[in-house]
């Protein structure tokens, strides 16, 4: 998998004790998408649904993305999975700093230096790295980016697509889960679904939507968004 500052080498010059001196890997790039009108989330597939002790099945809301394939950089690999996932170009937009998200809090905001061939994410999420042993890097990394779609974004690759009206953001994010039946019945929450969820069900905010969660938590919405 790649490594992270070989992929953004801004963040080479940045003095911060997550990312000072440490190894951490890419496993994916992803996008806060969104127009004039909505956001734009992925609904997850069955087999990254988990069930609870109670037998309520939990169901993750996300951005749209994926995994970097060898050679690609991070903007080719976003560009390809938008086209995939919702048949649509997207223009990229840069913020004016970068969200570096660590154990689920907002660890700092960077203020890295514009680089045209590597264009500023506006969040870097790291993630504990999975199995142990030599060479594993001391941490995970999810790059997001800003973006507008071009055109009208469709279902294409993926489970389920879910549209968020942007006045409704701050108040779907509140939340730490949403129960099925309430979510359906809400007017700013458009569903576009491959299948049935199961009843019962609750959906939650995941990697990119969970990392969005905490720039809107108990505020009004960032300046970008």
């Amino acid at each position: 998998m790649p490594d992270l500052f070989a992929l953004l080498p801004p963040l080479r010059r940045v003095d911060h004790p997550l990312l000072s001196g440490r190894t951490i890997t890419v496993i994916g790039v992803s996008a806060v998408l969104r127009d004039e009108e909505r956001f734009y989330f992925e609904v997850n597939r069955p087999r990254h649904w988990a069930q609870r002790a109670d037998g309520t099945v939990s169901i993750g809301v996300g951005g749209i993305g994926g995994g970097i394939e060898a050679g690609e950089s991070l903007l080719a690999c976003l560009r390809r999975e938008v086209q995939e996932e919702l048949g649509a170009r997207f223009r990229l937009e840069l913020p004016a700093r970068t969200a570096l998200v660590a154990d689920w809090e907002v660890a700092g905001w960077l203020e890295l230096l514009p680089d045209a061939r590597h264009p500023l994410p506006y969040i870097v999420t790291l993630l504990p790295p999975r199995l142990g042993g030599p060479g594993t890097p001391d941490a995970l990394a999810l790059v997001t980016f800003l973006g507008r779609p071009q055109g009208r974004p469709r279902r294409q690759d993926l489970f389920g697509l879910l549209t968020v009206a942007r006045p409704a953001l701050a108040d779907f994010l509140a939340r730490d889960e949403w129960p099925l039946a309430e979510a359906l019945a809400h007017p700013a929450l458009t569903f576009d679904l491959a299948g049935e969820l199961p009843a019962g069900c609750v959906l939650r905010p995941v990697l990119t939507a969970r990392a969005l969660r905490l720039l809107t938590h108990g505020q009004a919405l960032p300046e970008e968004l």
